[in-house]
């Protein structure tokens, strides 16, 4: 009865630990249907929703560099730094003693072709035939030949006192001179930049930096919100100007933009810095 006990207890515990030995297999991972992400394009996109912002610089709305087209000793120089000047003001003369002989002899040869188409026409060589005036043929062939001289030498004339005006500078436009690069004796090369005027009394603001991506979003006509460094001031102004023709700046190619002033700033000074922020939007 002992015995019958005992093997009764092992089997029930056989058949307790089966389960265990035979449970049913750990589910397996199910499988991901998510496809691996696709590459992303990567875009500019700016600092500032609807506007771009660029440094700036204040120029005048009118400057030139002025230089001779020939070379001479500078005789005279008729202005200095901070001179207003009208247009066509002259401001330096050059010392061009064998530009004024040309002229001297250029002057001579139009008074003697001159002298000479009218003897042509002198009244000795008409010819009278029923009372009409004829020329023989012979003196009007002098005469075409008198007119043709003297073209010529009027030519002559008009080529030497072109380029005995190219010695002295003009000023060619309103403005102010704000440099001087030369001193009279020393000779003025020709191209070589002597004097620098600028219409400092209009002012407007470049764009320096103006980034190739932004550029497309800028058109004229924009408004543009500038901030002055130099005498923390704010004011406002709108898109004149956008260059067809990049620079390269620090490496990064950039667009200049002109931004004409909605008003002038007291104390606005050529060279000056400034941030814009150019409303795209």
């Amino acid at each position: 009865m002992k015995r019958s006990l005992w093997t009764m207890l092992a089997i029930s515990m056989a058949l307790t630990t089966i389960p265990t030995a035979c449970g049913a297999p750990p589910s397996a991972t199910p499988e991901s249907n998510t496809s691996p992400a696709a590459p992303q394009t990567i875009r500019f996109v700016p600092s500032v929703v609807g506007a771009v912002a660029a440094s700036a610089v204040v120029v005048p709305e009118q400057q030139a560099q002025i230089s001779f087209a020939i070379s001479a000793p500078v005789k005279e120089i008729l202005v200095k730094k901070g001179d207003a000047v009208k247009t066509g003001q002259p401001l330096m003369v050059l010392s061009a003693l064998d530009l004024q002989l040309s002229v001297k002899e250029a002057e001579w040869a139009v008074r003697s072709a001159q002298s000479l188409r009218d003897r042509a026409y002198d009244p000795y060589k008409k010819i009278f035939d029923e009372g009409r005036i004829l020329y023989a043929a012979g003196y009007v062939e002098k005469r075409h030949e008198m007119e043709a001289r003297l073209q010529a030498a009027q030519s002559e004339l008009d080529a030497a006192k072109y380029k005995l005006a190219q010695g002295t500078l003009l000023a060619p436009f309103d403005g102010t001179i704000v440099d001087i690069n030369i001193e009279t004796g020393e000779i003025a090369q020709s191209g070589e930049v002597v004097i620098t005027e600028g219409d400092v009394a209009r002012m407007q603001i470049e764009t320096t930096d103006l980034s190739e991506r932004d550029v497309p979003r800028v058109q004229t006509g924009q408004s543009v919100n500038i901030y002055i460094e130099a005498l923390d001031a704010n004011t406002t102004g709108k898109v004149i100007r956008i260059s067809p023709i990049s620079e390269i700046v620090g490496g990064d190619v950039v667009y200049p933009v002109t931004i004409e002033l909605d008003e002038q700033v007291a104390g606005l000074l050529w060279g000056m810095s400034a941030e814009v922020e150019i409303q795209t939007k």
